[in-house]
């Protein structure tokens, strides 16, 4: 026997039995490794996982407190998953696994996640009915905090910090209804900066605002991989996204056009509270509530007439109270006297009115009609008459009018051009372009010759005949108006 098991071992086909030998013992020990790891696994779950040892805390807090209804509920108090199931929503939340304390007044001065929820709003929300994400955003499905508040895993709504968690009262009620300036009182506050900061002067909201920036509806629902996180400090969330960009566009932004805000720590907050907010979802009709309906009729059938309040939502972040020209140290630019005494003097109001509805094609100042900025006719109409009206000192006293204005000499005029104008009024300048289209169509011969020879008041716009000075002649006037009117394109 001891000879056959030499022989075995040395010769060439003993090796298969060892080989399988050992194959068979690492497969062995392989399951059993994994089987261990299993059994690990399944007891980490089932006995040691976090929110079973939040609950069993919490059944503990119960049993402790000198209130016996208190106790008989910590006696009665099961060990168990809890989940809310909100089809209507789209969402399914656990976090009330954890969050057992919620609804219990006793747990008033516990600690988070114990405490109950702060405030009335299970009163008016009762949780069973909208759940916890929706407010607070975070993974609903999760059943540990890292994962519940997500903002270092791969979930696009990260947990809101409870300083911000006002933006989700304007995903349901008006922002500037009553009840949101007493219950949500920095929402309120960050939708009229909104306005009164003349932000929709560059975003469109609700189809109403310029297009220098991008629309702002659905703004609270865009996620990280959707924006520039490369300067951005700190978590990488929107809401830091949205904070730090109102501090300072251009270093979160490259090339960023718009102007930094100068906004304080508070009214910073306040302005992200309300951009947060703009989420644009759609609700099912029975979670719509009355102050969301009475805003939508408002804006259908009320729509602001008032020229002031137009004029300060949508003019005045370029042109200021539009009294005297600006100097944009941030575009570069001059922004005209809209309502100053020599506009007034020149145009009518189908000059103001082709401004207003169309706007400058290629420059900063965007068309506002109906069907570009959504001003509805009577707004431009308003506009229109508040500009038109000026700013109530007198009209710009002006010079007699050239008898003739036909017969100059587009050549001569473009030699004076660039003598003259070509400095502030030439493309790319810092006045307006005078190849501009709306400008062509809209200023008439009367209205060019009348600027060139008066000149702008209260504008850097010099006049090019004065007594007592070197001054153009009616010719060389005419050569001019010859010549800008050349710069029209045809189609």
């Amino acid at each position: 026997m001891a000879s056959s098991l030499s022989d075995t071992k040395q010769t060439g086909g003993s090796a298969r039995p060892l080989t399988g030998r050992r194959t068979k013992i690492v497969l062995l020990t392989a399951s059993g490794v994994t089987l261990g790891f299993l059994i690990a696994a399944m007891y980490r779950e089932n006995f040691q996982s976090q929110w079973r040892q939040v609950q069993r805390e919490y059944r503990h807090m119960l049993l402790q407190a000198p209130d016996e209804r208190q106790r008989q509920l910590g006696q009665a108090f099961p060990i168990e998953l809890r989940q809310i199931d909100l089809p209507l929503l789209g969402t399914t939340d656990r976090c009330v696994t954890c969050h057992v304390g919620l609804d219990n007044p006793a747990m008033a001065d516990a600690p988070l996640p114990w405490r109950v929820h702060s405030g009335d709003f299970l009163k008016h929300h009762p949780v069973e009915k909208y759940g916890c994400t929706i407010c607070h955003h975070g993974q609903g499905l999760a059943t540990n905090f890292r994962e519940a508040t997500a903002t270092d895993v791969f979930w696009d709504y990260p947990l809101l910090p409870v300083r911000l968690t006002e933006a989700s009262c304007g995903a349901c009620h008006a922002a500037d209804s009553p009840l949101m300036a007493k219950h949500a009182p920095r929402l309120a506050r960050g939708h009229q900066l909104f306005l009164d900061r003349g932000c929709q002067s560059c975003h469109k909201l609700g189809g109403v605002g310029g297009q220098l920036g991008p629309a702002l509806d659905g703004e609270g629902l865009k996620i990280k991989h959707q924006l520039p996180m490369g300067h951005v400090k700190g978590e990488h969330t929107l809401a830091n996204w949205l904070q730090q960009h109102f501090e300072n566009p251009q270093l979160v932004v490259a090339n960023s056009q718009m102007r930094p805000p100068r906004l304080s720590a508070a009214e910073n907050e306040a302005l992200t509270i309300y951009m947060l907010s703009l989420r644009g979802r759609d609700l099912p009709q029975n979670y719509i509530p009355a102050d969301r309906v009475a805003a939508w009729h408002a804006e259908l059938h009320q729509k602001v007439k008032d020229p002031v309040v137009l004029y300060n939502r949508f003019c005045v972040s370029c042109h200021g109270d539009g009294t005297f020209g600006q100097w944009d140290k941030f575009f570069l630019r001059f922004n005209p006297a809209i309502r100053g005494p020599g506009l007034r003097a020149m145009a009518d109001k189908e000059y103001f009115r082709a401004a207003v509805e169309q706007g400058r094609p290629g420059t900063l100042m965007p068309a506002w009609g109906k069907n570009a900025g959504g001003l509805t006719p009577e707004q431009v109409t308003a506009l229109v008459d508040y500009l038109a009206a000026g700013d109530q000192r007198p009209a710009q006293p002006l010079r007699p009018m050239l008898e003739t204005l036909s017969g100059g000499k587009p050549e001569r005029g473009g030699e004076l051009f660039t003598q003259h104008c070509s400095a502030c009024h030439a493309a790319g300048k810092v006045a307006p372009n005078l190849a501009n289209p709306v400008f062509q169509k809209t200023a008439s011969n009367t209205f060019i010759v009348r600027t060139i020879v008066n000149g702008r008041a209260d504008t850097a716009m010099p006049a090019f005949q004065r007594d007592g000075c070197a001054s153009l002649t009616d010719d060389e006037i005419r050569d001019l108006l010859s010549y800008i009117r050349s710069l029209e394109k045809k189609p």
